[in-house]
């Protein structure tokens, strides 16, 4: 023994994703205090597929608040490791190897588009379940923050946002992904020794993939600005309501649970303010640089889209002092340069 306190260790799954690329460049900027404040060297795992290893990659530079971090080792103190939810036998040695104390669940099928429900399920369920009993075969448990979505509370009243104890549901009405996260949440109860779960609202900033709606906008007008396109936009429900988050704001917010939540809650995190995506189209428009044009899209028409989505923070609020630094036109003009910076 040489009586050094040993590393602080975190586990990151689907790290090379829109939202790991951002938790992994606060973890680093944030440092010990967000990693394990009372060890030394703290370190991250970032798991990704094994044949993602060597691709890890992050969106470059200052520009877009990652704060310099573009994948790789980060003076090492990142480890790449491969992770495959669907290969269940492998999940033990990963974490016997890794011994994680912190274990942030971001892998998932994302796409509230995504019309498999078998391939959503067994991502979103049957994966997550995996992970938790290798988890809980750890002497020590690690604390793991399971991301859900505002979405398990379904429809919601503009005036009344969702608080953590309304119920969740219901199934076979809001599409594969909402009802894969109620299953999640579901399941996870018989592991409340040491889970959070981290109900995020919508959410989205520089990096996320474009099948998404507001990245979808923003594409599209920074394409039309050099001429690849022709200035009409296509849309689809900008009618839909939604708490709109910066995906930098929301990472802070899991760090903060992570780190001063109680095992078997829920926390939302969420803005209790919904706006139309009319008007976030709107605050795209008023960025760009040329004239456009709308156009419905039968395509981008969901037929279980949730009419409005907001949740009540306050109970993460009182717990870490958590609020949002980002407003809606900063995240906006920000996923806008980073499509003008796509070639």
């Amino acid at each position: 023994m040489t009586g050094e306190p040993e590393s602080a260790r975190t586990l990151i799954t689907g790290a090379n994703g829109f939202v790991g690329r951002h938790l992994i460049a606060h973890l680093l900027t944030a440092g010990e205090a967000a990693l394990g404040e009372t060890t030394s060297s703290p370190h991250i795992f970032a798991a990704v597929l094994p044949d993602q290893v060597e691709a890890l990659t992050c969106y470059a530079g200052e520009t877009f608040g990652v704060n310099g971090w573009q994948g790789g080792a980060a003076g090492g103190r990142i480890t790449v490791v491969g992770l495959d939810l669907n290969a269940p036998e492998t999940l033990p040695e990963l974490f016997a190897r890794t011994r994680p104390q912190h274990v942030y669940h971001l892998a998932a099928r994302a796409s509230g588009a995504d019309a498999d429900r078998d391939a959503v399920f067994a991502a979103n369920v049957t994966g997550t379940r995996s992970l938790l009993e290798a988890a809980a075969e750890l002497t020590l448990f690690p604390r793991v923050l399971l991301a859900s979505t505002g979405y398990v509370y379904g429809d919601t009243a503009p005036d009344r946002p969702a608080r953590e104890g309304d119920p969740i549901g219901p199934l076979w009405k809001f599409g594969a992904y909402a009802d894969s996260k109620i299953e999640m949440e579901t399941m996870a109860r018989a592991y409340r020794g040491l889970t959070l779960l981290a109900r995020a609202f919508a959410h989205t900033g520089p990096g996320q993939a474009p099948v998404f709606a507001t990245p979808g906008f923003a594409r599209q007008i920074a394409r039309m600005e050099r001429g690849l396109e022709p200035p009409i936009l296509h849309v689809g429900n900008l009618d839909a309501r939604r708490d709109m988050l910066d995906a930098r704001d929301v990472v802070r917010a899991y760090v903060q649970i992570m780190q001063k939540g109680t095992p078997g809650e829920a926390y939302n995190v969420a803005l209790g303010h919904p706006v139309a995506m009319r008007t976030i189209l709107d605050g795209l428009r008023a960025l760009a640089s040329v004239e456009t044009e709308i156009e419905i899209d039968p395509a981008r028409l969901r037929p279980a889209d949730i009419a409005c989505s907001t949740g009540d923070p306050s109970r993460l609020e009182r717990l870490t002092g958590w609020t949002p630094r980002y407003d809606l036109t900063t995240t906006l003009r920000d996923t806008l340069d980073y499509w003008r910076g796509q070639a």
